[in-house]
């Protein structure tokens, strides 16, 4: 059972982890506490399923559950959050600089063969996993 269902859309009893046994354990440590942000500035929703990947079948998936275990394995909330600049369909590779250097603690993730860049930081109510989908970037 997730924890923040009534704050948006909680992945946890949807990821695929079938693709690498590692995330069964790393998960069952975070996934009831992640939740995806409702919409972001420009009003857009995360695209959910591209977003569950980070988790589940791209090759970031054991880096960023083993980033966010090791920086926070209390952590009461996990925010994913993926900024849309303009478009609800388009991110901008100059917005994971300008987030690096305006969140608390950043983290930047990236695995060779990977659709991602992620960031994780510290957050009052946990932390914040804040997701690029490089195929969606100008």
């Amino acid at each position: 059972m997730a924890k923040y269902e009534n704050e948006g859309y909680c992945p946890c009893q949807w990821v695929d982890l079938s693709s690498d046994d590692r995330l069964v354990g790393l998960w069952s440590l975070i996934g009831p506490s992640v939740v995806y942000e409702k919409e972001d500035a420009v009003k857009c929703t995360p695209d959910c399923t591209t977003c569950d990947k980070i988790f589940s079948t791209d090759p970031i998936s054991y880096d960023v559950l083993s980033a966010i275990i090791k920086k926070n394995v209390n952590a009461d909330k996990i925010l994913v959050r993926q900024l849309h600049n303009g478009a609800c369909n388009m991110q901008s590779t100059s917005d994971i600089q300008k987030t690096l250097t305006e969140v608390t603690n950043p983290q930047l993730i990236a695995h060779a063969g990977s659709n991602f860049i992620v960031i994780i930081a510290d957050a009052s109510y946990g932390i914040d996993v804040w997701v690029w989908d490089l195929a969606n970037c100008w």
